[in-house]
Parts: C-alpha cells; sequence; structure tokens
C-alpha cells in the first residue's frame, strides 16, 4: 500500500473511533479507543527498543574504530 492509502485508512479510523467513541459512546467506539491506545503503547516500545539497538550498535562500531585508528 502506498504511503497515501495507509494515511487516509488513519484519517477514516481516527475519526470513526471519535464518532462512536465520543458522540455516540458505543461499545465499539471504546474498544477501537483501547485498540488505538494499545497501538500506540506498542509503536512508542518498538521506536525505544530502535533506539536502544541503534545506540549499542554504534557504541561497538565508534569501539572497533577508535582502536584500529590509534
Amino acid at each position: 500500500m502506498s504511503k497515501k492509502t495507509i494515511l487516509i485508512l488513519g484519517v477514516v479510523y481516527a475519526i470513526a473511533t471519535f464518532i462512536l467513541n465520543n458522540l455516540l459512546q458505543t461499545t465499539i467506539g471504546g474498544f477501537m479507543m483501547t485498540l488505538s491506545f494499545v497501538a500506540f503503547v506498542v509503536l512508542i516500545l518498538v521506536a525505544i527498543y530502535g533506539l536502544i539497538k541503534f545506540s549499542i550498535k554504534y557504541f561497538f562500531y565508534n569501539r572497533k574504530h577508535r582502536n584500529n585508528i590509534e
């Protein structure tokens, strides 16, 4: 899927969640809000994991190349 399609789907999901949860106060809207929150938490955890993984690789890369220069 293209980036535009994913963005449109995300906006439609957000609008549907808003309407079902805040305006109509349905159970499906509450479930969609819970699903959105869980996805947000997973996104944050994956971002932190990626940052830590990159930092560790960068640390060992720098340590390896510093020893070769000296």
